[in-house]
């Protein structure tokens, strides 16, 4: 797969520096890492718009091999599912719109590998996620495997995109 970063608000440079931060985070998770290779070997385009518009923070605009991922972003759009949450109520008020941020990112990526499912092979027989074999692959199941794995990982120790939302 073709993941291609873009932003109408950033600089190409500063929506790979978020991209590439946030993933950097997430990827401390087995799965998250594991998927996101799997998005990016698959022959499908897949576009992530990175956006610091203020009005559109906290919405689901996702569409059409598209995701957008707000930087501004400070609700967590899976608050109800229990690894999520405990992750989440561990941050100190400082990082929580930093982490909460990266996990719309997660979250918007979860939803992309349960549509494509159905089309590609995110099946592996060595997989160390049984559910991942399942018919099934839920964006639920896939942030609650995230969550947990992440739950005891230290916590980015900058929040490196702050400067990217400064005005120049």
């Amino acid at each position: 797969m073709t993941i291609r970063i873009n932003s109408q608000t950033l600089s190409d440079y500063d929506a790979q520096l978020a991209y590439k931060t946030a993933t950097a985070y997430l990827r401390q998770s087995d799965l998250a890492n594991y998927l996101i290779d799997q998005l990016e070997q698959q022959h499908v385009k897949l576009s992530v718009e990175v956006c610091t518009d203020p009005a559109l923070a906290n919405q689901t605009l996702s569409n059409n091999g598209t995701i957008v991922w707000n930087l501004l972003s400070s609700v967590s759009p899976s608050p109800d599912l229990p690894h999520v949450a405990a992750l989440l109520s561990r941050i100190p008020a400082s990082q929580k719109p930093y982490i909460t941020s990266q996990w719309a990112l997660m979250h918007a990526l979860a939803l992309a590998c349960q549509q494509l499912n159905n089309q590609l092979n995110f099946r592996d027989a060595d997989a160390t996620w049984p559910w991942l074999d399942e018919k099934v692959l839920s964006a639920d199941d896939i942030e609650n495997a995230v969550a947990r794995e992440l739950s005891d990982l230290p916590l980015p120790s900058e929040q490196n995109w702050n400067r990217v939302l400064k005005p120049a």
